[in-house]
């Protein structure tokens, strides 16, 4: 049989190791550049793909993705589109409409390429990534210890003066998940060092095998760092994330399927109890606790308003994007009186969600989110629990910070997943949950990987 070409071109390659590698530097100083990053890389890199291959990726059309979550992703992105005939404002629910359209639709493509590309390139991909990651947190941890001397650097050689500190806020939220995947990266890297890991960094080398059932060790070295670096930020969000994927790494670590259970539990608790949990949290007075911080009253006041806006409207709600543009009914904050009483999005991604697309947009989007756990089970044991982290960060970020819908936020966590794939080994997905490891492979520097014994003679 004709040996069929790969779909990866050299192109295709130089393209995705530049990008990849200049995207920890972009989430530390320029997190907004995370989306037309990881953008240009979708795009383009589709083209290439398709060019080459001249086929949908497999994951595009198995039966398992249409089963999992991407049947009820296109449900969400069409009730989304019909609900722009109700938003307050249609022109900006179309703009966000168009906006899901050219950064998800890329991503699923994308990531539907990487999960196709073979060991060599795998590990050439994460080594690469892995590098530019730790670079972009070790610039993070430099501005926030620092006090920020490459911003104040940067404002000297500009001559303007030095008004408010750069915002640290994003791109913390952005490590608190991304230093999952970054973290087990890392952990693979260490466990294969003896082998010359970061030595061959330009080769595309083989990833020796991890043992199967094992999980990886110090996976949760770089989370618990970057917590630590953290506590000296001014971000609540992503010390609350990061501490929410320290717990559940750990449960995972302990028993894998209880932490997916607890996880699957509150996935659907969020978007059952939020209303509730929103609308006595007002009533409890909390708005007035001084000696609560001033920015958690202030969300105990938006997510009021937020519930009881949902209440008016439960079905479908009230549009995409409506939150900044629904009707304030003369309402004035306490803490902004300027500005709308929901200021830009309700803070709180259960809230969003049904508060825009009512409670059938948050049946689908809990069936979309319980795919996605659920399909964790899947993955090789090693990396189970860093994905089971790294979704608890990103749920117990998007309960407190920033919208659900923002471009830049939504291909952070994009991104993740995208990490994510490359530290699995190739066709992980195809085998049975039961024999998901790979078989072993050699390096192409010709050294097998090490166990402790002295390896035999190679035979002439």
């Amino acid at each position: 049989m004709p040996k069929v070409p790969s779909p990866f071109s050299l192109s295709w390659m130089a393209l995705s190791l530049l990008m990849v590698s200049l995207l920890g530097f972009v989430c530390a100083l320029l997190p907004l550049g995370t989306a037309p990053t990881l953008i240009i890389l979708s795009v383009v890199g589709g083209i290439l793909y398709g060019v080459r291959a001249r086929r949908l990726p497999v994951l595009l059309t198995s039966r398992e993705t249409l089963r999992g979550p991407l049947l009820p992703l296109v449900l969400c992105l069409l009730l989304g589109a019909v609900s722009v005939l109700w938003t307050p404002v249609r022109k900006e629910g179309a703009a966000q409409l168009l906006t899901f359209l050219y950064t998800v639709v890329p991503f699923l493509f994308w990531i539907g390429t990487v999960r196709e590309v073979d060991e060599r390139r795998r590990w050439l991909l994460i080594r690469w990534t892995a590098l530019g990651m730790v670079v972009g947190l070790a610039i993070f941890a430099i501005e926030i210890l620092g006090h920020q001397p490459i911003y104040r650097l940067e404002k000297a050689l500009e001559g303007t003066k030095l008004d408010n500190d750069r915002a640290m806020n994003r791109p913390a939220v952005l490590f608190a998940t991304l230093a999952w995947p970054v973290g087990l990266a890392l952990a693979r890297l260490a466990w294969v060092t003896g082998r010359g890991a970061f030595a061959r960094l330009p080769l595309p080398s083989a990833m020796p095998v991890f043992p199967a059932g094992k999980s990886m060790p110090w996976a949760w070295v770089l989370p618990l760092a970057f917590f630590l670096i953290s506590l000296g930020g001014s971000s609540a969000s992503a010390r609350v994330g990061l501490a929410a994927g320290l717990v559940f790494y750990g449960l995972a670590r302990l028993s894998a399927p209880l932490a997916r259970t607890v996880l699957i539990v509150a996935l659907v608790a969020g978007p059952t109890l939020c209303v509730p949990i929103s609308l006595g949290l007002h009533r409890a007075g909390l708005t007035e606790e001084t000696r609560m911080p001033w920015s958690f009253r202030h969300r105990v006041e938006i997510w009021d308003v937020a519930a009881r806006r949902i209440l008016e409207k439960p079905l479908f709600g009230w549009g995409l994007d409506s939150s900044r543009n629904i009707p304030d009914e003369g309402q004035v904050s306490k803490f902004h009186p300027e500005s709308p009483i929901i200021p830009l999005h309700p803070h709180n991604i259960f809230l969003q969600v049904l508060l825009e697309l009512g409670v059938v947009g948050g049946v689908l989007y809990t069936w979309m989110a319980v795919s996605l756990a659920w399909m964790t089970r899947r993955l090789p044991a090693y990396a189970q629990a860093s994905a089971l982290a790294a979704m608890a960060a990103t749920i117990a970020v998007g309960c407190f910070s920033y919208g659900a819908w923002q471009t830049w936020w939504l291909c952070g966590l994009m991104l993740a997943i995208g990490l994510l794939e490359l530290n699995l080994p190739a066709g992980w997905w195809a085998r049975p949950v039961a024999t998901v490891q790979p078989a072993p492979v050699r390096p192409m520097s010709g050294r097998a990987p090490s166990t402790g014994r002295r390896p035999a003679a190679r035979r002439r």
